[in-house]
């Protein structure tokens, strides 16, 4: 199971993006899964043998994605560049991730009024404003998102994040660390970051989640963020919410599914 999405009646968004591990993004149209589903599921995405889904947003039509990679890099695109496809299909090249070693570890829909949290495998981490990461065509290697050392290790996780939000840290050990957005310091593209999770010398960060939160929480927040009381609101159910440049070929389109 890689992603859940909550759902009425099929028009939160207009359309779901996927992405996988080796660059692919494919987007088809929200609706054309409200189709009856057989006891085994439906077909969402074609999955070549060696790759992999990592992650499934909607979008409106004309959102920025953006995608980070193992090596340190993210791209930032406008689904435009994307054409919609059936549900039996793979897709298209969405970032370039060729280098040895490399793959895809996040995907998320990118806003102005947000920010991309990153973490290393040894606990290193910053957030920076999504505005520093400029838009620009699908298919690139992408622009430097946090500068990689032996000592701070590869990248383990990406998030799209907003301050009042939390987070938990977990470890490949199992240990888990719980902090707030705010608590990380922001920094540029190019840094290094800082220490954001203790974790032993055996041991390294495996992933990092949003905690769920419900529609009021998020409310009396970012209230408190602006500095006006919150109004009053009915309790709602929580919604886990799934994260110098040196742009690369765009390359050829793989072929549809």
């Amino acid at each position: 199971m890689q992603s859940v999405l909550s759902t009425r009646d099929f028009n939160e968004g207009k359309y779901l993006v996927f992405a996988t591990r080796n660059g692919t993004v494919k987007k088809t149209e929200f609706g054309a899964y409200n189709t009856p589903i057989k006891a085994d599921g439906i077909i969402a995405i074609n999955i070549r043998d060696d790759d992999e889904l990592i992650a499934v947003r909607r979008t409106g039509g004309h959102d920025d994605i953006i995608m980070v990679s193992r090596s340190g890099q993210a791209a930032r695109f406008n689904e435009s560049q994307v054409r919609p496809m059936g549900r039996d299909t793979s897709g298209v090249r969405g970032m370039n991730v060729a280098q040895k070693g490399n793959a895809v570890l996040a995907m998320d829909v990118a806003r102005d009024d947000q920010e991309l949290l990153v973490v290393t495998e040894n606990g290193y981490g910053k957030r920076t404003p999504i505005p520093d990461y400029p838009v620009k065509g699908r298919g690139t290697m992408g622009v430097k998102t946090i500068t990689l050392t032996e000592n701070k290790g590869q990248l383990a996780g990406a998030l799209v994040v907003r301050e009042h939000q939390e987070l938990v840290f977990i470890s490949i050990n199992g240990m888990v660390q719980r902090t707030s957005v705010r608590g990380i310091n922001r920094y540029g593209r190019a840094s290094q970051g800082v220490r954001v999770m203790n974790i032993r010398d055996d041991d390294q960060v495996s992933a990092v989640a949003l905690v769920a939160e419900s529609e009021a929480d998020t409310a009396a927040s970012v209230a408190e963020e602006n500095g006006t009381p919150a109004l009053d609101a009915h309790a709602a159910d929580e919604v886990l919410e799934d994260d110098e440049s040196t742009d690369g070929s765009g390359g050829e389109e793989p072929a549809d599914g």
